[in-house]
């Protein structure tokens, strides 16, 4: 874990592929901040919903690692989602308002 990342900015549905210059001066979509423990017990880093609704591609850049050091491991990466064409919208409840209605 000690190589580990620790801070890593998240891009989406970028035209083609950042480079590191890119990377670090451009606003990302979310950024994260990882703890050894973290890294350690695996934990589910939760990414904001509302910004990750409509990805075509997703791109990682890892700004540092958890002991500063020049590489960066990891071992196991999972993204957790569904694709929007398994996704019923007849399943979702209206909260406010009438069908039809915009808020």
């Amino acid at each position: 874990t000690e190589n580990g990342p620790r801070n890593i900015k998240l891009f989406i549905n970028q035209p083609r592929t950042i480079d590191f210059e890119m990377a670090s001066s451009n606003t990302s979509i979310q950024d994260l901040t990882l703890s050894a423990k973290d890294l350690e017990e695996g934990n589910p880093v939760p990414l904001r919903y509302v910004k990750f609704q409509n990805v075509q591609n997703l791109q990682i850049f890892v700004i540092d690692n958890q002991n500063g050091s020049e590489t960066t491991r990891i071992d196991h990466l999972v993204v957790i989602g569904s694709p929007i064409s398994t996704t019923n919208m007849g399943e979702f409840k209206r909260v406010s308002g009438k069908k039809g209605e915009s808020h």
